[in-house]
């Protein structure tokens, strides 16, 4: 999946799920819209699991994005944040 702001992207998701490659800079301020927007088509049925295990190719787990993707409704777990319809 790939997140759009406009017409440039912004987040992809790789196949599967379990990584996430923000394709703009970390302070962007499209990015935490952007990761709205992709936890809005989990809880909408559009996407049915995200389990992020990594952001730019680190643990996702104590990363800039932990806290907002928390805030977001996706739940801890031991090496992922997990989010479901």
């Amino acid at each position: 999946y790939v997140v759009l702001a406009g017409a440039e992207p912004v987040l992809f998701v790789e196949r599967g799920g379990k990584g996430l490659q923000v394709l703009v800079d970390h302070d962007d301020p499209r990015v935490e819209p952007s990761l709205a927007a992709l936890a809005d088509a989990v809880k909408r049925g559009r996407i049915r699991r995200l389990a992020l295990e990594r952001v730019d190719g680190d643990p996702v787990v104590g990363s800039l994005y932990e806290q907002p993707l928390l805030e977001l409704g996706f739940r801890a777990g031991p090496r992922k944040l997990t989010l479901t319809t």
